[in-house]
């Protein structure tokens, strides 16, 4: 009986030091995310599960992993723990332009971790942008570079003056393609006035030349819709395709413009941006109706709707939610589908193991809350997307 006992003894402790010893050889993760919804659109993730962050990469991916395995644990039961989002038109070039946000604060509560500033300086600004924009967040900062420097000659015919912008323009773009993803330009008549057309033809050739996609931001006549698409090549991006303007996707009878849809069918991207002026709910219910979802959701935020109507991505997101997109078509439509576009950092947009450990934890509130769009025009959801936390580069993000 004793022998038995000891052998039963010395079994455990076995057992327990072998238990120990697999401890202490298994990682610790940085950051542990148990009991969450996983949903990421682009692998067709839809589980309950954890999620493991180790040296700024998604290291696990389980059913149940041990709390005692993560050094910071969080609790995520009853919220989705998707990608982080993607906002593909931003304007965060802040204290030196006019417009710009500050990027860190506003990721920090909305759960977007990579901006993309579309177009709020010229090639003569890039420096500044990279030393003391993308250099010091915290978020991911990438941009469009705007055909046009900072200041402009008077004495000189408008069309000639952008036109002499090609050169510095293209290769400032080309010098940068870590942070630059190409060249950004306004065609409206109430941007450029009499001469939109021409400096889109100049904007085009630039492009063409340095091999750069263009996003070309759509508002009022003159030009014509027609004449914007005819200009648009694979993997340009026209951005305020839902404005309730002259320049738009859709004809007086409410459907999309052949030339919208020839423009689609070729690997045009189609963009949200919806902005102070150009988001409005019936022309984006038009389009959705007729079989238009965007490629893309973003924001266009800047300070003058950064306290409505915009007021973030989430925001954003909960509009066309409230149009009838389901949660899986919005969420892939910031964060895959941008990041495609973005193509700077591999597996970005997923939850794919080795993808970089940048994630949002996401709730899904219920109640009445009121939406408004670019003519306050408004509207009362049944639901709202809200983000709970942001973590980025494997850290949470913090908006100090």
């Amino acid at each position: 009986m004793r022998e038995m006992q000891r052998r039963d003894f010395l079994g455990a402790l076995g057992a327990t030091l072998a238990s120990s010893a697999l401890a202490q050889q298994a990682p610790r993760y940085d950051i542990l995310i148990q009991n969450g919804e996983l949903r990421d659109p682009a692998s067709q993730l839809r589980r309950k599960g954890d999620l493991a962050i180790l040296d700024g990469r998604i290291a696990a991916i389980g059913g149940e992993i041990p709390a005692e395995r993560g050094i910071d644990t969080i609790d995520a039961r009853g919220l989705y723990v998707t990608p982080g989002l993607v906002d593909l038109h931003t304007h965060c070039y802040h204290a030196a332009t006019g417009l710009g946000v500050e990027a860190d604060p506003i990721a920090a509560r909305s759960g977007v971790t990579t901006w993309v500033d579309a177009g709020s300086f010229g090639w003569d600004a890039t420096e500044g942008f990279r030393r003391f924009i993308v250099r010091p967040q915290q978020a991911r900062i990438f941009g469009f570079v705007y055909l046009y420097p900072s200041s402009r000659d008077p004495s000189v015919n408008p069309v000639e003056y952008v036109r002499r912008q090609m050169r510095q323009t293209g290769e400032t773009a080309v010098a940068n393609r870590d942070i630059l993803l190409g060249v950004k330009f306004q065609v409206g008549s109430n941007m450029n006035g009499p001469y939109s057309l021409e400096f889109l033809k100049i904007a085009r050739e630039l492009c063409d030349r340095y091999h750069l996609p263009l996003m070309a931001h759509i508002s009022f006549a003159p030009p014509e819709t027609d004449q914007v698409m005819e200009l648009m090549r694979p993997g340009d991006i026209v951005t305020h395709i839902y404005n309730h303007h002259t320049l738009g996707i859709l004809d007086s009878a409410g459907k999309i413009k052949r030339s919208v849809l020839e423009a689609r069918a070729r690997g045009v991207w189609m963009d949200v941006g919806h902005g102070l002026g150009s988001f409005n709910f019936e022309s984006a219910r038009k389009a959705l109706d007729a079989g238009f979802p965007p490629d893309s959701i973003s924001t266009d935020i800047y300070n003058l709707n950064i306290h409505g109507p915009v007021y973030d991505l989430p925001t954003t997101l909960t509009k066309l939610l409230y149009l009838g997109m389901s949660f899986e078509d919005v969420l892939l439509r910031a964060t895959a589908n941008p990041a495609r576009v973005v193509n700077r950092v591999p597996l970005m947009g997923t939850l794919q193991m080795g993808a970089p450990a940048d994630v949002a934890l996401l709730a899904m509130e219920e109640g009445s809350f009121q939406l408004i769009d670019s003519q306050k025009n408004t509207v009362t959801a049944k639901q709202r997307i809200v983000s709970r936390l942001t973590i980025c580069r494997g850290k949470r993000l913090t908006a100090i």
